[in-house]
């Protein structure tokens, strides 16, 4: 009986790790820009255009002199369906319900940023913003129902940021931030083949507890905080080229919450142990280190290019465990085996006069899930990113930015399985639209 619940419901690690279904590599969010996202992010660390620099690295706050205030929104909207091919459920039979429809969700992606001159050598500057997420929803009585029916996370991330002018060509700078995050997976529970498994077919049929005819549920919620540090140097070799090297600090979320279950009458028998009652849970993970370097050069005063490389430490994520405050209860283990990852992404801007900046980029953005672990909660894919933006120098004070991307994920085999959730075997189509808006002001 403890095995039961345990896999079906893993994964609760994972929420902490995409918001909607996989909008950039494992459950990472680069939307942190609603002007560079028209580039690409290429050079998202080097080009200096706005004070969104500095989450991407916080040197770049150097390149301001005066204080600078922006913030702006991406509105995502992913696409994930499910073709499946099989779904058994834990005594091989075949599953009812249908495809789950489609798992994306349109999600907004707010950020904020404040940068000012302490002097001519020392800048200083706060960001809010939303570095993870993920939100997966399927039709709560589709075929992979014992698997995954919601999985949602939410974060919140503050970061205080300082930058020290060496020279005029060398800057470095770093800071402190603080991380919230709140999660909620849910996903039903075949108590009927519970049952099979722990009395037998004839005394599960007397009860009306067969497998698919005995549906519960659980509800597993929690959050944490954590805290963490950013660090980078932009170099300027010549006027007009920089070179811009970040580092994002890993981070241990230990999540704290509950597990609610919902057991049907027919299958109360099963909670006599005082497995399946609820209970408190907790849950660490680790959440990634990142490395970016970026360039940016001014071929013209008109025409630039620039370009990101970013490599994220997802080798960290090798299992996900849930813990249960319930003796009756056992630990839930699931491999993840995730691998480290490349985001490489290449762009240019051209001013066409003083007012307008047109921008364009492409970017591939490299999955770190193994084929042979990927789950329905987090189907994830390698990607390829063509993208296009605009801003437009209102005044003196203010500009307004805006951009379009379009990502084509490619195709995910999906072959999951567990003795209290069957097997659900398919193959995953799905895409992504990202449109981000934003106003800067200079004061």
């Amino acid at each position: 009986m403890r095995m039961s619940l345990i896999v079906a419901c893993s994964v609760v690690g994972g929420s902490l790790t995409a918001a909607d279904v996989v909008l950039a590599s494992g459950f990472q969010l680069k939307e942190q820009s609603s002007s560079k996202l028209g580039n690409a992010f290429a050079g998202a660390g080097a080009s200096g255009d706005d004070a969104s620099i500095m989450f991407y690295n916080p040197a770049g706050i150097a390149l301001f002199k005066n204080p600078q205030a922006m913030a702006g929104v991406a509105a995502i909207k992913p696409t994930a369906k499910l073709g499946i091919a099989s779904a058994t459920d834990g005594t091989g039979g075949t599953m009812s319900g249908g495809e789950g429809g489609d798992a994306g969700s349109l999600a907004a992606v707010p950020s904020a940023y404040l940068v000012a001159p302490v002097n001519d050598q020392v800048n200083v500057g706060l960001a809010i913003n939303v570095p993870f997420g993920l939100r997966t929803s399927y039709e709560d009585d589709w075929a992979g129902r014992y698997h995954a029916i919601t999985s949602d996370l939410e974060t919140v991330s503050i970061t205080g940021v300082a930058s020290l002018k060496l020279s005029d060509k060398l800057s470095i700078g770093g800071g402190p931030y603080v991380n919230y995050a709140r999660a909620r997976l849910t996903n039903a529970i075949d108590f009927g083949t519970i049952c099979v498994g722990a009395l037998g077919a004839g005394s599960c049929s007397a009860l009306g507890a067969l497998p698919q005819q005995a549906d519960g549920k659980v509800d597993i919620s929690g959050d944490d905080w954590s805290m963490g540090a950013t660090a980078g140097l932009l170099y300027e070799p010549m006027k007009g080229t920089r070179i811009g090297l970040s580092w994002r600090s890993q981070t241990k979320v230990s999540v704290q919450g509950d597990a609610d279950f919902d057991v049907p009458d027919s299958a109360r028998a099963l909670t006599a142990t005082g497995a399946f009652t609820d209970s408190d849970i907790s849950s660490t993970v680790t959440l990634p280190e990142t490395i970016g370097l970026s360039l940016h050069h001014e071929i013209t005063d008109e025409v630039a290019v620039m370009g990101d490389v970013v490599w994220t430490a997802w080798h960290r994520f090798e299992e996900l465990r849930i813990e249960f405050d319930n003796a009756a209860q056992a630990d839930s283990v699931t491999r993840e085996n995730w691998n480290d990852t490349f985001f490489v992404s290449l762009g240019a801007t051209w001013r066409p006069d003083d007012n307008w900046t047109l921008r364009t980029g492409v970017a591939y953005d490299q999955s770190p899930v193994d084929a042979n672990f990927r789950t329905a909660r987090i189907p994830d894919q390698d990607r390829y990113w063509l993208a296009v933006g605009a801003d437009y120098q209102v005044d003196d004070r203010w500009k307004i930015s805006a951009g379009y991307t379009h990502i084509f994920v490619d195709s995910a085999a999906l072959d999951e399985s567990s003795a209290a959730a069957g097997t659900l075997r398919g193959t995953y189509e799905g895409s992504i639209d990202i449109l981000t808006v934003g106003a800067t002001l200079r004061f």
